[in-house]
């Protein structure tokens, strides 16, 4: 059966240490709870340890932290995990950009009855990263999800590519410089794509097997203030339905940013 084990040494630190182990901890946690997501609710220990890359006596300091705190639940054996009450107290008093959700709604629900695939809609949530804050998913039995608040580095996958492609250019370097020379290649070269055509297509960059369709929502000052993608089966999205689904992102894109 598994149980928590807390350890303890102490050992003099100086303070700049101290403030940089602490800042680790953070951003360890941090990436714990962004483990859980609406398709696997419930994790257990090797399941954390995979998407983390902690180790076990690691995650255990760090799982009993956060459910001194609410934010996480423990139960059974061997122990399994789900996101603790107080999280859901947390997530219900946060709204996702609520007047751009509301305005693009609508038009994001039209795009998922022509395509019947899974549509959602990405925002940056950091200068290096961006976020899913609505998604429909497709109700074929081939599909595709990653769920609402699921976030990735921007130079990967269409819509994080869509949007590096409005930024400043001191800012997109900064986006960059957290991928590998192969990876950051490859995103300036589609960075061009998308300046060029309005939309971008690329194949199984996060998920295998996938195609995802991204076209960007565009404020006044022709900044990226979202973007629109459309995730679906290599084997599915092709040929005649993936030009179509490019040319319906792009229409939607457009009319959430007239919207704007």
């Amino acid at each position: 059966m598994d149980t928590f084990v807390s350890t303890s040494k102490t050992v003099s630190r100086k303070p700049h240490e101290r403030e940089s182990e602490s800042v680790r901890s953070v951003e360890r946690a941090v990436d714990v709870l962004f483990s859980f997501n609406q398709e696997q609710p419930v994790l257990d220990m090797p399941a954390l340890q995979e998407r983390t890359g902690l180790s076990r006596p690691t995650l255990y300091r760090i799982l009993r932290t956060l459910e001194a705190k609410g934010l996480i639940y423990s139960f059974g054996s061997p122990l399994r995990f789900q996101l603790g009450a107080r999280f859901g107290l947390l997530a219900g008093s946060w709204s996702p950009a609520p007047a751009l959700v509301a305005l693009a709604t609508g038009p994001l629900d039209r795009l998922w009855q022509v395509t019947q695939e899974t549509v959602g809609l990405m925002m940056p949530i950091s200068p290096t990263h961006r976020m899913c804050v609505f998604e429909h998913k497709s109700p074929q039995a081939l599909s595709f999800s990653r769920g609402m608040g699921y976030s990735e580095p921007l130079y990967k996958g269409a819509s994080g590519k869509v949007l590096l492609a409005y930024m400043q250019p001191d800012q997109r370097r900064a986006a960059l410089a957290l991928a590998s020379r192969r990876d950051r290649e490859l995103a300036i070269k589609e960075i061009e794509v998308v300046l060029a055509d309005g939309v971008l297509v690329t194949h199984g960059e996060v998920i295998a097997g996938t195609v995802a369709v991204s076209a960007p929502v565009l404020a006044r000052t022709k900044q990226a203030v979202a973007a629109v993608c459309i995730f679906g089966p290599e084997l599915r999205l092709r040929g005649s339905l993936l030009r179509e689904s490019e040319r319906e992102a792009i229409r939607t894109s457009r009319e959430i940013s007239m919207f704007l």
